[in-house]
């Protein structure tokens, strides 16, 4: 592969390869650098050949000034007499149809100084490769006479290209520190977004662990942001999905052994009243079903916590979890005091934990089953105990979600506890032998009539 290309995967598992993002931002700097150098270079440089030039016009007219000075001011001068040269110059005297008189230069002069020569007007010129400059000079007895300057143009030339070549050199060093530049300032950019691709391909790969990668961008920030909450919904969203799958067969695990029992004991038993069976079991198919509408109302955070008669659900909880310890030979009681107060609780939450309480005083648990409702003034409590031998191992990890000490599956008691935590309440183990369980709900705002309930 070539360096600064990337390949990128196209329809149908092709490839496709094209300049990575940092070398598309380092030539389009370096471009643009290298077209604004050369709109400036341009007329600078131009501007530079015709300076130097009027510098060679304004250095030569202050000597052929100085001369014609000199030939006024004298009464007479003898045309043989040798003209002091300046340096790279030369200075000479013609007259007015052309020919040199003294000094230095062409015998004949340019075009320039005949004309001069004609009009009595100054003028310069670039003629026969020199810099040319012609002063008239009146005189009292009416002859005019020239004075003429020149040097090479090759000075103004030589002088213009060594200029335009320190201006090619500046505008090379320019150009390197605008690439160096350009080069990191790309990267910087295009890291973030390198960076950002590497982790949405993990997001696809369903790794939702990714985080937002701060470039100091605007909208390369947003767009990280953007794509970290949606890694956070998509992991919440499969979280609760796993969980939900976890929870249910936990919930569903001891009604079904149930329904299954009864339907088996009906068929094995000589004599046993089928129809009878059939109910019981279509009573538990939908106690089943309730309990699955509830998980899914859980797992999907539709069901909303609401204003909930807790006597009421915990009745219902404990009249289907009573016939059912009815039949081991176990009982349950219940208690609840009077005038208890509406909870904020959702009714899906509440009999879920009333679930998971029970079933494990049913499976873990000996002799009476006690459930008590009762008002802690702003908070109602209610609490689930049995005469067995209570909890065996640390009961500070009895809450921890598979549990290595749990006697069962360990997701119940964690399932119970985040429930209600969700909903603003505690599940705490107030008792450990035996153990007691006690859900404490905050009591709600609304003015709700409060249920009263007499001892079952």
């Amino acid at each position: 592969m070539l360096p600064g290309r990337r390949r990128a995967a196209g329809a149908g598992g092709r490839e496709r390869t094209g300049p990575g993002l940092s070398t598309v931002l380092q030539q389009s700097i370096v471009l643009a650098a290298a077209l604004a150098t050369l709109l400036f270079a341009i007329p600078l440089a131009v501007s530079v050949n015709g300076l130097y030039r009027n510098q060679a016009f304004s250095e030569l007219a202050r000597e052929a000034e100085k001369l014609r000075a000199a030939l006024s001011a004298a009464s007479d001068w003898d045309a043989t007499a040798d003209v002091v040269q300046p340096p790279d110059t030369q200075l000479g005297v013609y007259s007015a149809t052309g020919s040199r008189v003294r000094g230095a230069g062409p015998a004949s002069g340019e075009v320039v100084v005949r004309t001069v020569g004609a009009t009595g007007v100054e003028e310069d010129a670039v003629q026969g490769g020199n810099v040319v400059v012609v002063v008239p000079v009146p005189r009292d007895d009416g002859m005019l006479v020239l004075v003429r300057a020149a040097r090479p143009y090759s000075d103004v030339r030589n002088r213009t290209y060594a200029t335009w070549a320190l201006m090619a050199a500046l505008a090379v060093v320019v150009l390197v520190l605008v690439t160096g530049l350009a080069r990191a300032r790309a990267r910087q950019i295009a890291r973030p977004l390198q960076e950002l691709a590497v982790a949405a391909d993990q997001l696809g790969r369903g790794d939702f662990s990714v985080r937002a990668v701060r470039a100091g961008v605007l909208e390369v920030d947003a767009v990280s942001n953007s794509m970290e909450a949606t890694a956070r919904r998509l992991g919440d969203m499969l979280d609760r999905e796993r969980r939900f799958s976890s929870d249910a067969s936990h919930q569903l695990r001891t009604p079904l052994t149930a329904v299954r029992i009864g339907l088996e004991a009906a068929l094995l038993t000589p004599g046993a009243d089928l129809r009878a069976a059939a109910v019981e079991a279509l009573t538990g198919l939908d106690r089943l079903e309730q309990t699955v509408e509830d998980l899914l109302a859980l797992a999907r955070d539709t069901a909303g916590t609401t204003t909930t008669h807790v006597p009421l659900v915990v009745g219902e909880a404990a009249d289907h979890w009573g016939e059912i310890l009815l039949r081991t030979g176990r009982w349950l009681d219940l208690r609840i005091d009077h005038e208890v107060p509406a909870a904020t609780v959702s009714g899906p939450a509440l009999r879920t934990v009333l679930d998971v309480l029970l079933g494990n005083a049913l499976t873990h648990g000996a002799g009476t089953v006690t459930v008590r409702v009762q008002d802690a003034g702003n908070a109602v409590v209610v609490e689930v105990w049995d005469e067995g031998p209570g909890i065996v191992g640390d009961p500070a990890g009895i809450f921890s979600r598979r549990s290595p000490d749990a006697r069962g599956t360990g997701i119940g008691l964690a399932l119970a506890r985040s429930l209600v935590e969700a909903d603003g309440g505690r599940l705490e183990l107030t008792r450990v032998r035996p153990a007691v369980f006690a859900v404490l709900l905050p009591v709600s705002r609304e003015a709700t009539p409060p249920l009263e309930a007499s001892p079952a």
